[in-house]
């Protein structure tokens, strides 16, 4: 066996196979994201500075407080906006609304020592788009050392009809994305680079869809996967989960980790992505995953060749390994069926 093909069976840890439907993840069509209303709400309209140094807080919420319920959309032009992530006071998004960032617009976490924060909280809220731009953690400034749940968007519990859509979350003391008791959710064209603990966590929750997009560099307190499906408490559960079309790049916990150990986790389906770097996908403790549902997956590898002496130019190799006879259960790089 090549020693890559070895690496591939080390590394994934799948479940006993059982006759499970195919994963009913968010529909296709929540990516496309189509404001119910023309109100649009500048938030420069409300006092919002946008030059990296005004506490913009205050002035965001209050457009989120006149868009909510309308269908409207509030809308965030260029420009760095420092918000305060912690408390009662960090901003919360509400149902029926869409919150639109323009391509260099940035929300930045002013720094604190919380172990606990979120750039933006969607709880209890539904028919909520949030569109473009960039969160802006700050674990390099932050003044605690304990924690690891600094996010940057925050979902559940009991939100449905969510649509995160080209947002890039980026050094977050925890987490880029945090996913908990919601439904219908889908993240379309998300980028989560170099956030502390995970790009994206999925605690619970049903229908979950990820598309193309890209999980990158995570790194600093374990789990440090690119996406991590674990629920936290017995009787939670997340099912109907769907990763498809994304790239994962360099993340020391793994690609995409599935740790059933305290809730359940069942119709997961991973299809079609790009993953570099050490153990591409790891499960555990997860029967219910079957190795069919993980399928046309690519695992990059480079590897520098021998030199041939201190005077030779060592030129990279890169290796490209694709699964083929996957949808048979046949194609164990990907896989190994284990009765555990």
């Amino acid at each position: 066996m090549h020693k890559l093909a070895a690496l591939f069976a080390s590394a994934l840890l799948l479940g006993c196979i059982v006759g499970l439907a195919p994963a009913e993840a968010a529909p296709a069509n929540a990516c496309e994201i189509k404001p119910t209303s023309p109100l649009v709400v500048n938030v420069r309209q409300k006092g919002a500075k946008g030059d990296g140094r005004a506490d913009d807080t205050r002035a965001i919420q209050s457009a989120i407080d006149a868009v909510a319920g309308t269908g409207g959309t509030v809308h965030i032009p260029n420009g760095t906006y420092m918000i305060n992530a912690v408390g009662p006071k960090k901003l919360k998004l509400k149902s029926k609304m869409t919150l639109k960032l323009a391509d260099r617009a940035v929300l930045k976490v002013i720094p604190n020592d919380a172990k606990h924060y979120a750039a933006l909280t969607i709880a209890n809220a539904s028919d909520v788009n949030v569109v473009g731009g960039t969160l802006l953690g700050e674990r390099k400034q932050h003044k605690g050392k304990s924690g690891q749940w600094g996010m940057g968007i925050y979902i559940g519990p009991k939100s449905k009809n969510v649509a995160i859509a080209g947002v890039t979350s980026t050094q977050m003391w925890g987490d880029g994305f945090y996913l908990t008791g919601s439904t219908d959710v889908a993240f379309c064209g998300v980028k989560a680079i170099g956030n502390r603990r995970q790009g994206l966590s999925i605690i619970s929750g049903n229908r979950i869809l990820v598309t193309r997009s890209e999980f990158r560099d995570t790194q600093g307190t374990a789990p440090s996967a690119g996406i991590d499906i674990e629920p936290n408490k017995s009787e939670e559960t997340a099912r109907n989960i769907e990763i498809e079309r994304s790239k994962f790049v360099n993340n020391v916990g793994g690609g995409i980790l599935i740790n059933g150990w305290k809730g359940k986790i069942a119709k997961v389906r991973i299809s079609r992505n790009v993953f570099e770097g050490v153990g591409p996908i790891r499960i555990k403790r997860a029967p219910n995953i079957k190795s069919t549902e993980i399928c046309y997956n690519r695992f990059i590898d480079r590897q520098v060749a021998d030199s041939g002496g201190l005077n030779s130019y060592a030129e990279p190799v890169e290796s490209v390994f694709l699964q083929t006879d996957c949808s048979d259960g046949l194609d164990m790089r990907f896989g190994k069926n284990q009765k555990k």
